[in-house]
Order: structure tokens, then C-alpha cells, then sequence
């Protein structure tokens, strides 16, 4: 390829697979990484690639590669979470059914559990980032879907600032569980994770 010829490096096809079974393995490699910055040689064993080949792949580098997989998973969990309130019809069902959705998923990727609520905690300023624009991005669901509930009274609606702490409780409490090593549990301690948003009115109702 001429861009090969002018700058001696690799160009890959976007179809290749080899930068595709890199790519699909960045949250295997975050675990493996165990809070330190992902290298190509652990996206390379992760993804089962011996590292000779892997050489030259993924141009874009390691920590793109898991930026981009935070990314889209946590894009992913955002789309679910959201579809999952539009099934019921209160603001306190809309907290427990996205609350069930959301670890029932993580339970049965605990991969991408680590990735989107513990990789983020590591000091990377890009994870950082996106988790921030994340974050945003469910607070403001959040609040439109409080304020689409006409059952309730809008002095009973949770300012934005409670909102905010509510949001940042669960998912704090979710990243403390999933580091250690506990998100196939989620599911089972439903009561425990909305316990960090129980602390406002009008509280969760948890059901198993």
C-alpha cells in the first residue's frame, strides 16, 4: 500500500482478523492488566494471537484499542439501560427494572463489568473522560424519565443534585463489588447496590 511505502509502517484492511480478535479481547486484557496501562503483548494473549503476529497490527495502539471497547461497551450497557425504563411506567419501577437490567448484564460479562466501571478508575484521562460524558448522559435519562412519570407530584421528584448522588452511588458501589471479583453476584445483591440509592425519597422498591 503506498501509505506502507512512505511511512514503513503496516496498514491493515479494516476487515482483517487479526485487528479484530485484538480489538474483541481489549476487556480479557484490562483484566489481565490488573490496573496498569494495556500493552499489544497483553491484547496479543488475551486474545490468543501469538505476539510475532500480532506485530503491526492495530495501529492505533493499546490504550485506543481499550478506549474505543469502553466505548462502545459502555454505549452498549447505556442503550439497554435506557430501553429498559420505557417498560414500566413509575419513576420507582423505572429505577428497579434499569437497576435489574443493568446487573444482570454485567453478571454475565464480568469482563466487561471490570472495563466500563474499574478500568475507568485506574488515572487513564481518556477512560476518564468518557466516563464522564457517560455519566452525564445518564443523569439527564435519569431526569427526563422522573420527570415523564405523571403520577408524580413534582414536590416529589428528586432534585438534580439527589439525582446526581443517586447516580454516582450505584455505580460507585457497582465498581467496588466488581474489583473485588464479584460481578457474577450483581444479580443477588440487587438490595445492596440500590441500598446506595435508597438514601432519597421516594425510595427503590426491591424485588428479586
Amino acid at each position: 500500500m503506498l501509505s506502507e511505502v512512505l511511512t514503513g509502517a503496516r496498514t491493515c484492511p479494516a476487515d482483517c482478523a487479526i485487528c479484530g480478535r485484538l480489538r474483541a479481547a481489549a476487556a480479557a486484557a484490562v483484566l489481565m492488566a490488573d490496573g496498569e496501562p494495556v500493552t499489544m503483548l497483553e491484547l496479543a494473549a488475551a486474545a490468543g494471537v501469538p505476539a510475532s503476529k500480532a506485530q503491526g497490527h492495530c495501529a492505533e495502539g493499546a490504550a485506543r484499542v481499550v478506549a474505543d471497547a469502553y466505548r462502545r461497551a459502555a454505549g452498549e450497557l447505556f442503550g439497554e439501560y435506557a430501553a429498559s425504563l420505557r417498560l414500566v411506567d413509575s419513576w420507582p419501577d423505572k429505577l428497579t427494572t434499569g437497576l435489574q437490567r443493568l446487573l444482570h448484564r454485567l453478571a454475565s460479562e464480568p469482563a466487561m463489568a471490570h472495563l466500563c466501571f474499574v478500568a475507568p478508575m485506574s488515572g487513564d484521562p481518556e477512560l476518564r473522560e468518557i466516563r464522564e460524558a457517560f455519566r452525564v448522559r445518564y443523569v439527564a435519562l435519569l431526569q427526563e424519565e422522573q420527570r415523564r412519570d405523571g403520577t408524580l407530584a413534582i414536590d416529589a421528584r428528586l432534585p438534580n443534585l439527589q439525582v446526581e448522588l443517586m447516580a454516582g452511588g450505584v455505580f460507585r458501589t457497582i465498581a467496588g463489588l466488581v474489583k473485588e471479583g464479584r460481578a457474577p453476584e450483581l444479580p443477588s445483591l440487587l438490595e445492596d447496590v440500590a441500598g446506595a440509592a435508597q438514601v432519597f425519597e421516594p425510595r427503590v422498591p426491591v424485588t428479586a
